[in-house]
């Protein structure tokens, strides 16, 4: 049964992206919640998962009721963010008019260092989508993501966003990722790397997300303190008029501790805090569809 859902929602996704070349964008979007409507009442274990991490996160502070409108719009717009990037790689221009700078002073004072950037994100709001702003703005971006499932998407909406520019660097295996992550800093991108997704690899540490330790990867403090590169955490926030602004933060100041690992764990866990305040500040936002709380500490580990 989940295997035949998969199979229906891969076939639907990739439908949905084949009429956005077709239809004007605001009836696409209206079908797109239609769809993933359907999606959504259709996939109890999805439910399930948002509602159990957002029982972690929140706890009795927030109503069965008030949880269970977060975990549905939060799916909505992490899957129109989705659709979003469809959009923006197909229609050059798209991501320009959608999405406002506010903070750009930041990366470019970042980048006068030449060492690149590491901009920190989370799977918040249309994260991916973004993107496509920087690269239509003239910045030379890499975004660090897993291997894509959906073959439409891989095909045909990756290749597109290659020619444009987005340098995909894919986070398996390891040690490639590890290499093209510092070619893309020495060569003076500004390298997208997603820092709120559960990891369970070996080198990963554990930092405080909602008071409970998370298994972090410590590639964005790891890649800075290596090639000299300045971390920033950027996101986008939904305007009242349509589309979003983007800010961008001021670069962190990383800060050295008596071990590398406890280096690498504090200054992660300033750039998880950072993540923590703005699900808290917009719930609604961030993709509680995952399990974030996974992993957990063994004997010794920190």
């Amino acid at each position: 049964m989940r295997h035949a859902f998969q199979k229906i929602a891969r076939v639907s996704f990739s439908f949905l992206l084949i009429l956005l070349r077709i239809i004007p964008y605001p009836a696409f979007r209206g079908l797109a919640r239609i769809v993933f409507g359907v999606m959504y009442a259709l996939s109890p274990k999805m439910r399930r998962i948002a509602r159990e991490s957002l029982d972690i996160a929140f706890g009795s502070a927030m109503s069965p009721e008030e949880k269970s409108r977060i975990a549905k719009s939060a799916y909505f717009n992490l899957s129109l963010g989705l659709a979003d990037v469809a959009r923006a790689a197909s229609c050059p221009g798209f991501a320009d008019r959608r999405f406002h700078f506010e903070g750009r002073e930041n990366l470019d004072v970042a980048l006068k260092k030449g060492k690149g950037a590491v901009l920190c994100i989370a799977h918040f709001g249309p994260f991916a989508a973004m993107v496509y702003k920087f690269i239509e703005a003239g910045y030379p971006v890499g975004i660090v993501m897993r291997p894509l499932r959906n073959q439409y998407f891989k095909d045909r909406i990756m290749e597109e966003g290659t020619r444009q520019g987005l340098n995909p660097v894919y986070s398996v295996p390891v040690r490639g990722c590890v290499l093209e992550s510092l070619r893309a800093l020495e060569a003076g991108r500004v390298l997208f790397m997603p820092v709120d997704q559960n990891y369970g690899s070996a080198g990963r540490i554990f930092v405080d997300f909602f008071g409970r330790k998370v298994g972090t990867a410590p590639g964005p403090v790891a890649y800075a303190l290596k090639t000299g590169a300045p971390v920033l955490f950027a996101y986008a926030l939904p305007l009242k008029t349509g589309g979003f602004r983007i800010l961008i933060e001021p670069e962190i100041p990383l800060m050295k501790k008596a071990t590398d690992r406890e280096t690498l764990v504090y200054n992660m866990a300033v750039v998880t805090s950072r993540v923590e305040a703005l699900v808290r500040q917009y719930p609604d936002q961030w993709s509680w569809m995952h399990r974030r709380w996974k992993a957990v500490p063994k004997d010794g580990e920190i």
